[in-house]
């Protein structure tokens, strides 16, 4: 969905006044390092050019997926010119444990949002951006493979408007967002041989939550504790990569 372009129009300084007096306050947090069954996540970080910190978190780790049930990660506004943005970063490096190697990443996340107003519109959003970086195959450094992708939301591609999604006065609803990135397949695509895979990827993560408001009107989407933001490393063991050129070796001498 998209909103009046006047309305948007109006917004675009206070958008610019609101972040740079924010930025202040910020402080990045560390972490530290979460072992999981088959990977490792290292220096796990959260920053933000907006918003005081934690946004995200202290995150768990299950199995080989990292958790955060976020608090505070939130956006609203009320009233003319009301303008929010939030935005918080996630950095991290997943390195996988001997005898292992990552062939992708599964990133998901979900929220909810509130619009209101007896008269004009609100709007809010949630995006999310991701850089990935192959550092490391079969536990030797490489050129990084650049990976840059987005993640597809719904409903509305993560696009809520009080008119065009209503009619008001209220309307609310809830928000989900899924990404998985292949990195086998991106390892293939740049023509990087390997025996197994990755065994080093990096990962920055830029979310932003932004809500708009008309006199008479108030926006608020948020990041919930329920659902929070999940992200799963789906791992292989190096024997089924030996095992696969194994096979494709037997194939060969009986042609």
């Amino acid at each position: 969905m998209t909103t009046p372009n006047g309305f948007l129009t109006a917004a675009v300084s206070a958008v610019a006044l609101l972040a740079y007096s924010n930025t202040a306050s910020a402080v990045p947090i560390n972490y530290g390092d979460f072992i999981g069954n088959t990977v490792d996540f290292i220096q796990v970080t959260e920053d933000s050019g907006t918003d005081p910190t934690p946004l995200y978190g202290a995150p768990t780790v299950s199995g080989d997926s990292l958790d955060f049930n976020p608090v505070s990660f939130n956006s609203s506004s009320t009233g003319a010119g009301g303008v929010n943005i939030t935005d918080g970063t996630l950095t991290l490096m997943m390195m996988a444990q001997a005898g292992n190697f990552i062939d992708a990443i599964e990133f998901d996340e979900a929220g909810d949002f509130t619009l209101a107003g007896l008269a004009g519109t609100a709007f809010a959003s949630v995006t999310a951006n991701f850089l990935l970086d192959i550092q490391e195959v079969d536990g030797v450094g490489i050129t990084p493979i650049n990976i840059s992708t987005a993640m597809v939301f719904s409903p509305s591609n993560g696009d809520f408007d009080l008119i065009a999604d209503g009619p008001g006065p209220l309307v609310n609803g809830a928000w989900s967002g899924l990404l998985m990135v292949d990195i086998t397949q991106a390892l293939i695509d740049n023509n990087i041989p390997f025996v197994n895979g990755a065994t080093k990827v990096s990962v920055t993560f830029d979310n932003t939550l932004t809500t708009l408001s008309q006199d008479g009107t108030s926006a608020f989407i948020a990041k919930k504790d329920v659902g929070g933001i999940g992200i799963t490393v789906v791992p292989e063991p190096a024997s089924l990569g030996l095992l696969t050129l194994g096979a494709l070796a037997m194939m060969g001498r009986r042609r």
